[in-house]
């Protein structure tokens, strides 16, 4: 019998520190004083530092129920990247006085794992609308040479648990199907079986880690007025899983909203596969795995809604109506013929 799924398994309540707290963390192990501003993180509590001298930090606290492991893994990964693609704009991890990487904290009886990475200046794509052929093609190459860097990276947490992982089993809970608002369930149930079969088929690709979140909200341009990507930001779902399912996130989220989303789409594939070539049986794949993405989106922030904190509840009740508008319109197109205009698309693509 499948254990029953607790909302702690999805990790989406980040520790709660305070300021104070947080000040000597920064004294004691990183030597810096600044102004502290809050960011939001569904599982680690993170915190915007600006020192006087104009250098800004991300100070993120994990969760006393992550293993330090996990921290470990997203440390050595944007590590990796560093030496991989110096040129790629990721955070990079700043290392405490003694050298260490990661710091342990104890607050209200609990270890948890805290480390400092650097800022990243820009705006994220949440509120840029439909964006032309270019820019997308520009976001799927990002997300591409992400893949590229991460070639030949291993780590023991790398298959960890990751719910948001296509390949995670969560498209299949039960729990999380019998959860549904009745809304919710009239959207999704229709294509239960189809994104369920997608999910499976990815034991049968390219597995290596990924980004695994290059959402709208984890993309950065310059400016509001600006659509080049200048850096990815949010390591906390990296994983190691099937690499087409990094494309099939960045999709489903690019195409949300978008008069076009089949070219949609076709444009971000083009863009990674010019930096992170496909093969014939991952494009196969690709639009039902959009489509999964887009309904395990969804059970996944509709069991959160129910079960998160009160103060998050209103922030995470907030992205249904997109995440069921998205299904309904990707839903009715023919995934046959999507896929037919992909492989045409992308045979024509020029790889590095």
């Amino acid at each position: 019998m499948t254990p029953r799924l607790q909302p702690s398994d999805l990790r989406f309540d980040p520790p709660e520190v305070d300021e104070d707290v947080r000040r000597v963390l920064l004294r004691q192990h990183w030597g810096l004083e600044g102004l502290l501003n809050r960011l939001d993180g569904e599982r680690d509590q993170n915190t915007r530092v600006s020192t006087s001298g104009g250098d800004v930090f991300v100070l993120k606290i994990a969760s006393s129920s992550e293993d330090r492991s996990v921290a470990e893994f997203q440390c050595a990964a944007l590590d990796h990247l560093a030496q991989a693609d110096p040129e790629l704009l990721v955070p990079r991890v700043v290392k405490a006085m003694t050298g260490e990487r990661i710091v342990t904290l104890e607050s209200g009886g609990v270890s948890m794992s805290a480390r400092l990475l650097t800022f990243l200046p820009g705006v994220t794509f949440d509120s840029a609308g439909s964006l032309g052929p270019d820019a997308l093609v520009g976001v799927g190459a990002s997300q591409g040479r992400l893949a590229s860097a991460f070639r030949g990276f291993e780590h023991p947490a790398a298959t960890e648990f990751m719910a948001w992982s296509l390949d995670s089993g969560m498209v299949s809970n039960e729990e999380l199907w019998t959860d549904l608002s009745p809304e919710g369930r009239a959207c999704a149930a229709p294509y239960r079986e189809r994104v369920e079969s997608a999910a499976s088929s990815l034991a049968g690709t390219r597995h290596q880690v990924v980004h695994n979140d290059g959402h709208r909200g984890n993309l950065l341009r310059r400016t509001q007025a600006t659509t080049d990507v200048i850096g990815v930001i949010d390591f906390g779902d990296i994983a190691k899983t099937a690499v087409i399912a990094d494309l099939a996130i960045c999709g489903a989220s690019f195409i949300d909203g978008h008069p076009s989303q089949c070219a949609a789409l076709g444009s971000i594939a083009t863009g990674y596969h010019s930096a992170m070539p496909l093969g014939s049986n991952e494009v196969d794949r690709l639009a039902d795995l959009v489509l999964t993405r887009i309904v395990l989106g969804l059970l996944l922030v509709e069991y959160q809604a129910r079960h998160a904190p009160s103060h998050r509840l209103a922030e995470i009740a907030g992205e249904l109506p997109s995440y069921r508008a998205n299904l309904s319109r990707w839903g009715e197109l023919d995934p046959r013929a999507t896929t037919k205009a992909l492989h045409h698309q992308l045979d024509t693509t020029e790889c590095r």
